[in-house]
C-alpha cells in the first residue's frame, strides 16, 4: 500500500514538473496535420531497409510513407516520393549546440530543398522557428509544406501524459526519430502504421576500447562497406557506456507509451522489420502489407 501510494505522487510530481517544461518550451495552438490514407509506412534508416528497398521498391510508392534524418540525400528518395520527411535533431537549427557531423545535416536539408519535385509535408520541431534563415531555406521549395511538432519530453500519471500527448504538447522522450514519427502519425489520424528498417538492433555493437571510449557500430542501409565503430555524442560530448545504456532504455520505453497511447486513440502500430529490438509491437511480414491493396 505504502509502495503504491509512492509511486502515485512520485508520478503526479514527474506530471508537474512535466506542465512546467511545456510552459517553458512548447508552443501552443500549433496546426494540426490530418491523414490521407488509413494508414502510414515508417521508412527507419535500419541496415533491413535495404532489402526492403530492392524487393518492393514497387509496391512501396503505392503507399503513404514517412521517412527521416538521411533518407532525402539517398536514391531511393526521390524513386519513392515520400509523403512526409521528419527530423528532431536540434543540430539542424541551432549548429552550435551539436557540432559534431554538422556537414552532414546541411547536406541533407540541401538534398531536401533541391530534390523534392512533389508535395511533401517536413514535420519540424517547433523550436526551429528560433532560426528563420533555417526555417526560409527549407520553404524556398514551393512543394514542402512545414509542420511544427513539440518535443518536450512528458512523464508522469498516464492520464496527464495521454491528455498532453492529444494537445500536441509533448511526447515521450524522443531519444529516437522515430518516436516522433509514430507520434505524429498518431495525431494525425492513421489508423495502422507500419515499422520498416527499425532494426535499433546496437546492443550486440557496444564495446570500450582500453582507453576507456564507449564505442557503437551504428549501421544503417545507405552505408556502402563495412561501417567502423565510433562514439555516440550527446550536445557534442561523447557519451559514457552508462549514459548509452540509459538513451537505449528511454527509447525502448517510449515505444511501450506509445503503444498505450495508440491503443487509446485506436491506432494499431506493426513491426515490420525482421530481426528488430524493438518488443513493444506486434510483428507482421512486411511481403503480406506491400501485397494488401492500398
Amino acid at each position: 500500500m505504502l509502495e503504491r501510494l509512492f509511486n502515485f505522487f512520485n508520478s503526479l510530481t514527474k506530471s508537474f514538473f512535466t506542465f512546467l517544461k511545456i510552459l517553458v518550451r512548447s508552443k501552443f495552438f500549433l496546426s494540426e496535420h490530418t491523414a490521407h490514407s488509413s494508414h502510414c509506412i515508417i521508412l527507419g534508416n535500419g541496415p533491413s531497409l535495404k532489402t526492403v528497398l530492392e524487393e518492393h521498391t514497387e509496391s512501396l510508392k503505392k503507399h503513404t510513407l514517412l521517412c527521416v534524418n538521411k533518407f532525402p540525400d539517398t536514391e531511393p528518395y526521390t524513386v519513392l516520393k515520400p509523403r512526409y520527411f521528419l527530423f528532431t535533431s536540434t543540430g539542424y537549427f541551432i549548429p552550435e549546440k551539436i557540432k559534431h557531423e554538422q556537414e552532414a545535416r546541411v547536406k541533407i536539408i540541401n538534398a531536401l530543398v533541391k530534390n523534392t519535385t512533389w508535395p511533401i509535408t517536413v514535420f519540424c520541431p517547433s523550436l526551429a522557428r528560433s532560426n528563420p534563415d533555417f526555417i526560409n531555406k527549407i520553404k524556398s521549395n514551393e512543394n514542402i509544406e512545414l509542420c511544427y511538432f513539440n518535443n518536450t519530453p512528458i512523464e508522469g500519471l498516464r492520464f496527464f501524459n495521454h491528455l498532453f500527448m492529444k494537445l500536441g504538447w509533448g511526447m515521450p522522450r524522443p531519444h529516437n526519430v522515430l518516436i516522433p514519427c509514430i507520434f505524429m502519425a498518431i495525431n494525425a489520424g492513421y489508423k495502422q502504421l507500419y515499422l520498416i528498417g527499425a532494426d535499433h538492433s546496437w546492443l550486440p555493437m557496444i564495446s570500450v576500447n582500453e582507453k576507456n571510449d564507449a564505442l557503437i557500430n551504428q549501421v544503417h542501409f545507405y552505408d556502402d562497406g563495412e561501417t567502423q565503430q565510433g562514439k555516440m555524442f550527446r550536445n557534442s560530448q561523447p557519451r559514457r557506456l552508462h549514459e548509452i545504456l540509459e538513451k537505449f532504455m528511454l527509447s525502448f520505453r517510449a515505444y511501450f507509451e506509445l503503444k498505450d497511447y495508440a491503443e487509446v486513440r485506436g491506432t494499431k502500430i506493426y513491426n515490420c522489420t525482421p530481426g528488430s529490438f524493438i518488443d513493444a509491437f506486434e510483428r507482421k511480414d512486411i511481403n503480406k502489407i506491400l501485397n494488401e491493396k492500398p
